[in-house]
């Protein structure tokens, strides 16, 4: 089940949430040549294990989006796996096909699954490192969960909960230890190389904090002080619900909270799912300097399922069965309402969506500049603030050099100099100009409408 979910997905969809076509396009240009990373200077933000893996397979397999699909595929039907044998392992059989199948049917999951997205591929070496502390491997678990690191880096903050739990269930302090020692060891390591290379070992994580500080004063401006923070307070049982879909998240969370409750087996798994959420639900409701977003409550979402038997249990059979009936039809009505559609429930959806999707009018204004732009042509690209640039620009497909973008300030002017633009595209609140004008001028350059499309607008230099 979990692999027909997502072929459509990984065949169709698009790359647009979780950051994935700017890392695929960092991948590519390592795979070219490949070399240690010089830390943030050229992984930005982004886990330096997940662009590797990436770029590996990109010189293996020759293309970029199915280089990053088949990763992430790979890693998604792996974590399904995963949770199953987690949850068999804690609760017992039907834990374990309960716990599976939702994750099989996670709309997020599935679009995660089927992108060049890091959440997949972390939630699967989380689960690989949970199961391997489980079993009381700690050397492998340390291994594995050190690399979880290196793809997202929020996978650190669970090294001293991962340790926490093996020394419950070893009484072995000095052990525990070791597995944080060795667990910690690639986050030093990377912080050695951002020391070196950017001149700042926690450069990664200061720029992760800005973004999130800049999003939460956007939120901030637009919910008010009160509402944003009851928004903050109610926000991950709320994405669970979601990510999880509606009857399974709210099995699992009340199957959690029993299981903490009554310290029943596995209740170590729930303090795991939920101290990280608590810590991001205290940075937003209180010191309202942070903006959660639901792809990272994949990891509360996909260990609560573990209990959600216990609550399925209590239910007749077609209670059951409505549970399940439903979480068919989430991932299926979030494509419906998002899958080529505009509108403020569309855009509610797309991020959740099971299918990777763009706006109508991005997609289109890409087609039309992977089939018209001529080698010889430059593309002037407009710059916004919700990013619609960057899928853009990926699904066009056109090399780095016929690209001048409004988004790359470092090197905009540069790129003025060395080429003229002889195409251009504005989007919808660009800061280049306005789309919805037939003529675009551009420091001293004209350019004339070619063809308009929902979001964006493309022009081509006027003959005159």
């Amino acid at each position: 089940m979990a692999l027909a979910a997502r072929i459509v997905p990984a065949i169709a969809g698009y790359e647009h949430y979780g950051d994935a076509p700017v890392r695929i396009e960092i991948a590519e240009r390592w795979a070219a040549h490949p070399h240690l990373w010089h830390g943030f200077l050229e992984t930005y933000q982004y886990g330096p294990l997940h662009l590797t893996l990436i770029g590996a397979l990109v010189r293996l397999l020759g293309d970029r989006v199915v280089a990053a699909r088949a990763l992430s595929l790979g890693c998604g039907l792996a974590g399904v796996w995963l949770l199953g044998a987690i949850a068999r392992r804690e609760r017992g059989e039907e834990a374990a096909f309960w716990a599976a199948l939702a994750l099989a049917l996670s709309p997020l999951h599935i679009q995660a699954s089927a992108t060049g997205a890091s959440e997949a591929v972390f939630l699967a070496l989380f689960l690989a490192a949970l199961w391997l502390t489980l079993e009381e491997r700690a050397f492998a678990a340390a291994l594995v969960l050190g690399a979880a690191g290196l793809v997202r880096y929020d996978g650190w903050m669970y090294v001293p909960l991962f340790a926490g739990l093996l020394a419950l269930r070893t009484r072995d302090g000095f052990r525990a230890a070791g597995f944080a020692a060795i667990a910690l060891a690639p986050a030093f390591f990377w912080m050695w190389v951002n020391a070196r290379y950017a001149g700042d070992a926690l450069l990664p994580i200061r720029h992760i904090d800005r973004d999130h500080l800049a999003l939460a004063r956007m939120a901030l401006s637009w919910f008010g002080q009160a509402r944003y923070r009851l928004y903050g307070l109610v926000y991950w049982p709320l994405a669970v619900c979601l990510v999880a879909t509606p009857a399974l998240g709210l099995a699992s969370l009340w199957g959690s909270a029993r299981c903490l409750w009554r310290r029943a087996a596995g209740w170590e798994l729930v303090t795991i799912a939920w101290l990280p959420a608590l810590y991001f639900t205290f940075r937003t409701a209180v010191l309202a300097d942070f903006r959660p977003m639901a792809r990272f409550a994949m990891v509360a979402s996909a260990l609560s399922l573990v209990f959600a038997s216990d609550a399925l249990a209590r239910l007749r059979r077609p209670a059951r069965a409505f549970a399940l009936a439903l979480g068919v039809a989430t991932p299926l009505a979030l494509a419906a309402v998002s899958w080529n559609r505009t509108g403020s429930l569309a855009e509610w959806a797309r991020p959740l969506s099971p299918i990777g999707s763009l706006p109508p009018g991005i997609a289109e204004a890409a087609a039309w500049l992977k089939h018209d732009t001529t080698p010889g042509d430059t593309v002037l690209l407009d710059g916004v603030w919700d990013y619609l640039d960057i899928p853009l620009a990926f699904a066009a497909g056109l090399p780095d050099a016929q690209w001048i973008r409004a988004a790359w300030v470092e090197d905009f002017e540069q790129r003025l100099l060395r080429r003229t633009p002889t195409r251009a595209v504005l989007i919808y609140q660009g800061k280049l100009g306005d789309f919805r004008k037939d003529r675009f001028d551009f420091r001293g350059l004209s350019f004339c409408l070619a063809e308009r499309f929902t979001y964006a607008s493309v022009y081509r230099r006027c003959a005159s």
